[in-house]
């Protein structure tokens, strides 16, 4: 934090050693207020003013001087310092109680989503509006939580922190179910980005110092305990070997820390070892098709090689390009063929998309057909010039939603400001 001090100095010549230093004329002509000092009182936890940071100190707050030999900051406290998160992260904010920060959901342009997918459920990485919320000191519970599938915390760079598990099947690792793009996320049917392991390619931008010379957080867990990565570029700082169940430890300070995995399958966490708190609010609004329904995704047998959006006229397109595998098609005349080939899916408006649904009438499993919309795509986008399969034109053979809950207007209310949850 910045000081609002205004300060009046003056260069004075130095004639020995010696010579006292005397204010000249014009700095005793300004009321100058007093910096801060080592020892003094301060007012707000946690500020920083130079070298100094106002802590408690036998329960008063009082400014602090961290000596140059001194160990690192504690990643406890690194969680309320700006430089621990990226510029995703907007409107950091601690109180003696809290920790607050905004952020968009999305990693950053620099870090590729959705490329290395097999199995995708077609949703778009887009924008949300997350708003998280941390207790400043976690509590330690009586016993460990362990999560379902759901979000467990948040990354450093905004982006939400989910268990490994797929909500289709508690026990399936994202992984092996071939849902993870090579940075270790994708998008559940929010459209909202996130990841299920350890998010690689932040840690790896991040960089060795910060993550394991400074032990800088690379995510928050929802008990607020900090996230690290040590020996994840240094194998001699692995502290495999001495995390508990709930892959956490203390640090020499006695201040509790989780740890993730530094090999396959980049697990995050085991279990909570303190109180959960719910920390995230989300406002966005779904995809919609062309009826007015909303679009929740039907999962398809694709890997991605290219995953992109774009603005055209003021409107944002979602671009995802790959191969199909084995894939089973209706076709027009109700047939189904086997298609293995490049597609390419895309969402700008109800009036603009081509994506596969899957029919509520009987098919065999997993087929699909493929729904094309241009009625009213926006100026600059070419429909034509992506690679898509004929879109199916034959009769009304339904199409599968949210198999059970509210209304989709319900829904679209509800989806306004919720906690983020997976629909992979």
């Amino acid at each position: 934090m910045s000081s609002s001090f205004l300060r009046v100095t003056s260069v004075l010549a130095i004639a020995t050693a010696a010579t006292l230093v005397m204010p000249s004329v014009a700095a005793r002509s300004v009321a100058v207020v007093p910096a801060a000092k080592a020892g003094k009182s301060c007012k707000q936890l946690g500020r920083v003013q130079g070298d100094l940071t106002c802590k408690k100190v036998n329960g008063r707050l009082k400014w602090v001087k961290t000596s140059t030999n001194a160990s690192p900051v504690s990643s406890l406290e690194l969680r309320c310092k700006s430089s621990t998160y990226t510029s995703q992260v907007k409107n950091l904010r601690c109180t003696e109680n809290s920790i607050t920060f905004a952020a968009d959901g999305l990693p950053g342009e620099s870090q590729p989503t959705m490329i290395g997918i097999t199995a995708t459920n077609q949703q778009y990485p887009s924008v949300h509006d997350y708003t998280y919320s941390f207790p400043r000191t976690p509590i330690i519970a009586s016993k460990p939580t362990v999560p379902g599938s759901g979000p467990i915390g948040v990354a450093v760079n905004g982006v939400p922190l989910f268990s490994p598990w797929t909500q289709a099947a508690l026990l399936q690792h994202t992984l092996d179910a071939g849902e993870l793009d090579t940075c270790g996320g994708h998008a559940g049917r929010g459209d909202d980005y996130h990841y299920h392991v350890a998010p690689r390619c932040l840690i790896e931008q991040l960089g060795a110092e910060k993550v394991e010379g400074q032990r800088s957080p690379i995510g928050i867990a929802n008990d607020a305990h900090p996230i690290l990565a040590l020996g994840w570029f240094d194998a001699a700082k692995n502290v495999e070997n001495q995390l508990d169940q709930c892959r956490g430890m203390k640090d020499s300070d006695g201040n509790y820390f989780y740890n993730v995995q530094t090999t396959s399958k980049w697990d995050i966490l085991n279990c909570f070892t303190g109180t959960v708190f719910t920390t995230s609010k989300d406002r966005f609004t779904p995809r919609r098709d062309s009826s007015g329904a909303e679009i929740v995704g039907a999962k398809l047998a694709m890997t991605i090689t290219d995953s992109y959006s774009r603005a055209f006229s003021g409107q944002t397109c979602y671009v995802m390009s790959g191969t199909l595998r084995n894939q089973n098609v209706i076709q027009t005349n109700q047939s189904v063929v086997k298609v293995s080939g490049p597609a390419t899916i895309y969402y700008c408006s109800p009036q603009c998309y081509a994506e596969f649904f899957e029919p509520t009438a009987p098919f065999p499993g997993q087929s699909v057909y493929l729904e094309r919309s241009t009625q009213s795509c926006p100026v600059g986008f070419n429909s034509d010039a992506l690679t898509t399969l004929p879109a199916y034109a034959g009769p009304n053979i339904g199409k599968r939603g949210p198999a059970t809950g509210p209304s989709a207007a319900q829904k679209l209310e509800s989806h306004k400001d919720h906690v983020p949850h997976d629909h992979g």
